[in-house]
This record gives structure tokens, sequence and C-alpha cells, in this order.
């Protein structure tokens, strides 16, 4: 009866890639330059996590989080659901975003938004033998 295939949700996760440089933009999306001893440079305002196109998934997605007898990940993480799959090539890890509860939404330069998460995974995943299971946290709307 591992991980019945009636029991699983459909869920989207991305993987994170690479810090991403964020520019100022005007009010039409497009980067703002200035000019610089001659030559026209972007107006940089920092970075912000980068993360991979979200994958389809599906996995055993728990109601809420367990009673007190019931803690794999101890009673120091804070997390809200958990997640258990018998893939044991899913590459999930502390750093990976969910969308569970919504579809996955983009910037209009084609990357991942990922204010647009639902969930982040919470806790280094629990490996068993023939399953592995994360421990996630509910982001607040608006944000990674």
């Amino acid at each position: 009866m591992r991980s019945l295939r009636k029991n699983m949700q459909k869920l989207y996760y991305s993987l994170y890639s690479e810090e991403i440089k964020v520019y100022q933009r005007d009010e039409y999306g497009n980067i703002i330059y200035v000019e610089v001893d001659g030559e026209l440079k972007p107006i940089e305002l920092g970075t912000q996590a980068g993360y991979n196109k979200p994958v389809l998934f599906y996995a055993n997605i728990s109601a809420g989080r367990g009673n007190s007898q019931d803690a794999p990940f101890g009673s120091d993480v804070d997390y809200t659901r958990t997640i258990s799959t018998c893939d044991m090539t899913c590459p999930l890890d502390e750093l990976s975003i969910l969308w569970i509860e919504s579809e996955p939404q983009y910037n209009a330069d084609g990357t991942i938004n990922p204010d647009s998460a639902d969930y982040k995974v919470a806790a280094y995943p629990a490996r068993g033998l023939d399953n592995i299971v994360y421990a996630i946290k509910k982001l607040p709307k608006g944000g990674a």
C-alpha cells in the first residue's frame, strides 16, 4: 500500500538555481539605463533567489500537521503539512518551493515568480528505505 495512486495529489515544485540580478524598470517593464563614462548601464537594485521552471509532480500530501506522537521531524521544526513519496529520485531539498493550492505564475521576463508559491520545504527530507517524507511550511501570501 505504498503511495496509493488514488491518494496522490497534483503539485508543482521548483528547485533553487541561482541569484538573479534585479534591475529598475519603467512602467512598461523596460529596464532603465543610465550613462556612465559614455556607456549605458542598467540600474541594478540587487539580487533575488532564482528558481528553475516548475515541474509537475504527484505525491501524497497530508491534510495537516499530525499530533505530537507522530513527529518525524521533531518538535522544533515549524511545518504545516507533509508530503510523502516513494519516488526515491525526487530532487526536493530545503530550498525548494511548491505550488499545491495554486498554479505557478511567471514574471514579465519569463522567469518564475517565487512569490506565487504556496509552500516551501521546511526541513531536511526524512529518507527511509522506500519512501521520502518532506515537511512543508505554508508561505504567507506574496512570498517565498
